[in-house]
């Protein structure tokens, strides 16, 4: 069974979960919106008020893109660049969200695509290689993001010359990192 502190605990954390995130209607603003989007990220007072805001919340709706995304896999297989692609945006919308796990699960997989579509020495594998680095980064997984960012940085300086701003970014999201331990 589950010990009184670790209940205790889990309901301190579903209360502060409750509290950074006010249950207000995504369309209209009323306080107190009973229906929940399944992305988790978004309440609505009522279907109308979903309904008028579904044009604009499903473009960054995990839920329904999680479900396009496995109806894109039944249909190109799980090497194909649209599937990478997909899987960056996902794991950059869950980021965004603070759903580490999902971001990093998303970004796993879209490395091992691009991996095999691309190569490994490509924009898009060091682009999302980047994205990972502060997935752990928010999570202080310091010792994971250092590695991952050290590559980033070998990688960028192939594919530019040294001088190109994206060499200074990775630069200096390394020297951030370093700055944290």
């Amino acid at each position: 069974g589950q010990s009184s502190i670790e209940g205790n605990r889990a309901n301190g954390t579903k209360r502060m979960a409750e509290l950074e995130k006010p249950k207000i209607c995504g369309t209209c603003g009323a306080r107190d919106a009973p229906l929940k989007c399944p992305c988790k990220s978004i309440f609505y007072c009522n279907t109308a008020c979903q309904r008028a805001d579904w044009a604009m919340h499903r473009k960054v709706c995990v839920f329904d893109l999680e479900r396009k995304l496995e109806r894109a896999r039944s249909r190109l297989g799980n090497e194909d660049r649209e599937i990478g692609e997909a899987c960056a945006d996902l794991g950059l919308l869950y980021q965004k969200q603070d759903r580490h796990a999902e971001a990093e699960e998303k970004y796993l997989e879209a490395l091992r695509i691009f991996g095999v579509v691309e190569g490994e020495a490509s924009i898009e594998v060091a682009t999302v290689m980047g994205n990972l680095s502060r997935v752990y980064q928010e999570q202080e997984r310091l010792d994971d993001s250092l590695p991952v960012q050290k590559r980033v940085v070998r990688m960028i300086r192939r594919l530019y010359a040294s001088e190109h701003y994206k060499v200074a970014v990775a630069i200096h999201d390394l020297a951030c990192i370093l700055a944290m331990m």
